[in-house]
């Protein structure tokens, strides 16, 4: 069966792929909103608690950079998810005039918990693909993850302040 992905590709190998990758992310974004909606949060916010599970605790200002977002939807946004319990703002034993944002246990569990989700539905789809093992899909994956890393900071050193 044909899709429309694969008729705009011409039969290219890469389009086709490019498409389905594509695809994937609208699927996860459309999964990540799903699981911020049974934890009463917006789809940003469950990007926040990402990053701090992923990274661990930073500054306000470094989370504000990584989510591309003001100073001003940063503040808001951390008042929301913290009085919701999901993470806390704390002195920074390095500076005292600045703050770190962690997450609270109940953060910690959320994240696990959405996790756990994503590592199923992994798991089962990886169950029915003959050919490939994980481990090679891991490596395209990476492999294409870093192609689009090194491309951001390519455009951003660039001249595109956007991406900065």
């Amino acid at each position: 069966m044909t899709t429309v992905q694969e008729d705009a590709s011409g039969g290219d190998p890469a389009a086709t792929l490019a498409a389905a990758l594509r695809r994937l992310i609208v699927m996860g974004e459309n999964f990540r909103n799903l699981r911020a909606r049974e934890l009463h949060l917006g789809s940003s916010d469950v990007l926040a608690l990402g990053h701090l599970h992923d990274g661990g605790s930073m500054a306000p200002k470094v989370l504000s950079a990584l989510m591309g977002v003001t100073s001003g939807t940063m503040t808001a946004m951390l008042d929301r998810v913290e009085k919701a319990g999901f993470l806390r703002r704390e002195p920074n034993p390095d500076d005292r005039r600045a703050l770190l944002v962690r997450l609270t246990p109940a953060g910690e569990h959320a994240m696990q918990w959405l996790n756990e989700q994503f590592d199923a539905t992994v798991r089962e789809t990886l169950a029915g693909l003959p050919g490939m093992t994980p481990d090679e899909l891991h490596h395209v994956l990476s492999e294409l993850s870093g192609s689009l890393e090194r491309r951001l900071v390519d455009e951003s050193s660039a001249g595109h302040p956007e991406l900065r």
